[in-house]
């Protein structure tokens, strides 16, 4: 994570280790810092500079789910540590699921959320504060 509230998040909702993420991030440095612990999955929300990284983390066989690019587009993948590894790199978008896969996903996140197993951290912004809330960092929910 890039804060220290989202670094603590992770801690609280049971996160085994966490990694700062710096603008001065290269893959090595990345890599030492996530750890010594080889890993199995790793779901990837940011690609990039982070992705390179954990990809040196998993074990050989391991898998790479990417779900986004919030860190960069791009993801410069070593060939060697893929090949050397035998990786698995999956791409994965919503799109791709079927109308009634798709509601049973939904109704899934929501009954987790109704339980509280599912939560997402936001602030509340009254409605006339719309335009100061837009360049805020985190979730925003405008407030009529």
């Amino acid at each position: 994570a890039r804060s220290a509230a989202a670094l603590e998040r992770a801690r609280r909702l049971g996160a085994d280790s966490v990694v700062r993420l710096t603008e001065d991030d290269d893959v090595d440095s990345l890599a030492r810092r996530l750890g010594e612990v080889p890993v199995d999955l790793v779901i990837d929300p940011v690609s990039g500079i982070p992705a390179a990284a954990a990809l040196r983390a998993l074990r050989p066989g391991g898998r790479l789910v990417n779900l986004g690019s919030a860190a960069g587009d791009e993801c410069p993948v070593s060939s060697a540590v893929l090949r050397g590894k035998s990786l698995h790199i999956h791409g994965y978008t919503n799109n791709e699921l079927d109308p009634g896969r798709r509601r049973e996903a939904l109704l899934t996140v929501v009954r987790h959320a109704m339980t509280g197993a599912l939560t997402v951290d936001y602030e509340r912004v009254p409605l006339r504060d719309a335009g100061d809330a837009w360049t805020r960092p985190g979730r925003i929910v405008l407030v009529p």
